[in-house]
């Protein structure tokens, strides 16, 4: 066996002890405590309002919106985790994606409404803003208070830019594909 195949072997046999040990800790601390109901909330209250208010017309445009603001949003997570940018002390599951109820629900679905409210680039652009603003300098440090998440290398104001650049990069994509297939 190469030495490279020992080195990776030996990394995912630490790798899995370490998920083994994040589940034993999930399953004893968090699982079930007031922060992870918490989280519960993060999941459930988006999915009702969004079941309410969706526009089952544009569904798959919607879900277009959706998938494009989950993916770079669940990697972004990622990657700040990996570089330590930031830490989650409680976890809806003791598995990646770390922030799921956050990323996928409030993230992914406040995305969704906003393109279907707000058609016209001016208008989205004012609500991108709000919007980034409320996740960013509410939503984040509330987050914090409820020991929800831990920034250590992060600002509040790098959210702001990175959820205003995230709308503008999606509404561009959708709007420039619904040219080109109109055509």
């Amino acid at each position: 066996m190469n030495e490279n195949l020992k080195a990776a072997l030996k990394t995912i046999e630490k790798h899995h002890q370490n998920v083994k040990q994040d589940i034993q800790h999930w399953v004893n601390h968090e699982v079930f405590s007031w922060n992870w109901w918490v989280l519960v909330g993060f999941i459930l209250v988006p999915l009702i309002i969004w079941l309410i208010l969706v526009d089952r017309k544009r569904m798959l445009e919607l879900l277009l919106v959706w998938t494009l603001v989950i993916i770079p949003t669940s990697y972004l997570d990622a990657l700040g985790i990996d570089f330590k940018f930031w830490v989650y002390p409680v976890q809806f599951l003791p598995v990646t994606p770390r922030a799921l109820p956050f990323d996928i629900f409030m993230v992914g679905i406040s995305y969704m409404l906003l393109y279907q409210y707000f058609s016209k680039w001016q208008t989205y652009f004012k609500a991108l803003i709000v919007l980034a603003f409320v996740f960013a300098f509410i939503g984040e440090p509330l987050s914090h208070y409820l020991n929800l998440v831990y920034y250590v290398k992060w600002k509040y104001y790098y959210s702001f830019i990175y959820y205003i650049l995230l709308g503008v990069t999606v509404k561009a994509i959708i709007s420039k594909s619904k040219e080109n297939y109109q055509h």
